[in-house]
């Protein structure tokens, strides 16, 4: 069973987990989106941006593992929607960024 979540926006959604960077940010902004390669079409891989990629890097190797080393601030729910517009502004921009495992 998927989780769920209501955005204010697009209303119940499909529930996502970002860094605190990406749900900060306003519509037509974009920084780095990385994540795990997606397995399907609708698959909503935790998501983190640079400041938390290079934290990443520094703790883990780059290496992310659930209760290995934790994203500054933690993971937010954000809805799919509105992950799928940040991803997108992301890939805009060119920073959109996938980590092979």
């Amino acid at each position: 069973m998927t989780e769920t979540c209501e955005c204010p926006l697009h209303g119940i959604q499909p529930a996502a987990y970002v860094c605190k960077h990406i749900v900060a940010l306003s519509a037509g902004e974009a920084d780095a989106f990385v994540s795990y390669e997606a397995q399907h079409s609708d698959d909503l891989r935790n998501a983190w941006c640079e400041v938390c990629e290079a934290h990443l890097q520094a703790h883990s190797g780059g290496d992310w593992a659930e209760g290995s080393v934790e994203v500054p601030g933690g993971f937010h729910i954000l809805c799919s929607q509105c992950y799928r517009a940040r991803e997108e502004e992301a890939r805009r921009a060119g920073r959109r960024f996938v980590h092979r495992a």
